[in-house]
């Protein structure tokens, strides 16, 4: 079971959650690219939302936490 502590801050959360947006991205691609899948088209629509959260996510992080150059 997943459980987030009580004590993790913002700028570990959201980083967090764009590296496993991240993850998800990786692997929903690799899955669109089995040429014997006939999900593909719903697989690359998955990662299309995932790009999506993951630009949110990412956005409010460098707004939040800005990082030098």
């Amino acid at each position: 079971m997943f459980c987030v502590a009580d004590d993790v801050g913002t700028e570990e959360a959201l980083t967090n959650a764009s590296e496993i947006l991240s993850s998800a991205l990786q692997t929903a691609y690799q899955c669109a690219e089995d040429p014997d899948s006939r999900q593909s088209p719903v697989i690359m629509a998955l990662a299309q939302l995932i790009e999506n959260a993951q630009a949110l996510v990412d956005s409010v992080l460098e707004r939040a936490f800005p990082t030098a150059g």
